[in-house]
């Protein structure tokens, strides 16, 4: 007994050691994580077609990828990120444009639905497993951001909710569409190598 108490004395600082470390090595590893998710959302707000009043990006594949990946605290943090750094001046959304402005002007809405749309997939993703499921949650994460995009237009932008529509969902149907298959494909790959990888 007298041995494994010494035992026991011994190895505690050593097991604080370990879990500081530990603890350390995950706060990087989210940091890292939700730093990359917000550049990348960064990067697709830059490949784009010049549509008025509001253009098509890459953006939402990055978005719905977010919140499957990083989970809703996470996920959601990196797309705040993003659109506080365009806030505060960093030329981060679509066209270079940044400020406040760009919240009450025609993108508004779709820079909350980013904001929106990772807490939401985040928080539904793993509670069944299969690709129908997986693109069912995203194409509501989609259906958040284009949902929240047409209302502000309809309130600040385009007058009515009619006029909303034309603008802010009729030339975005194809391209969301294959942007959330996309994701949904993305995000299946992912789910099956973490599985390869725990079975190996």
């Amino acid at each position: 007994m007298e041995t494994n108490t010494r035992t026991l004395v011994k190895t505690t600082p050593e097991v604080h050691a370990w879990a500081h470390a530990t603890g350390a090595k995950a706060a990087w590893t989210s940091a890292a994580v939700i730093a990359v998710l917000a550049t990348l959302t960064a990067v697709g707000a830059h490949i784009r077609v010049p549509l008025e009043p509001v253009p098509i990006t890459l953006q939402t594949l990055f978005v719905l990828l977010a919140g499957a990946l990083a989970g809703p605290a996470r996920g959601l943090l990196s797309q705040s990120i993003y659109v506080f750094g365009g806030v505060l001046g960093v030329p981060l959304f679509a066209g270079s444009m940044t400020g406040l402005a760009v919240l009450a002007g025609p993108t508004g809405g779709y820079l909350l639905g980013f904001v929106v749309a990772p807490l939401l997939i985040g928080s539904l993703i793993n509670r069944r497993t299969g690709f129908r499921w997986t693109l069912f949650v995203f194409s509501l994460g989609s259906l958040a951001i284009l949902s929240l995009g047409v209302l502000h237009l309809a309130l600040f932008t385009a007058g009515d909710l009619s006029a909303a529509l034309r603008m802010g969902i009729l030339p975005f149907v194809v391209g969301d569409a294959a942007k959330t298959l996309a994701a949904a494909s993305i995000y299946g790959s992912y789910r099956r190598f973490r599985s390869f990888r725990a079975a190996s």
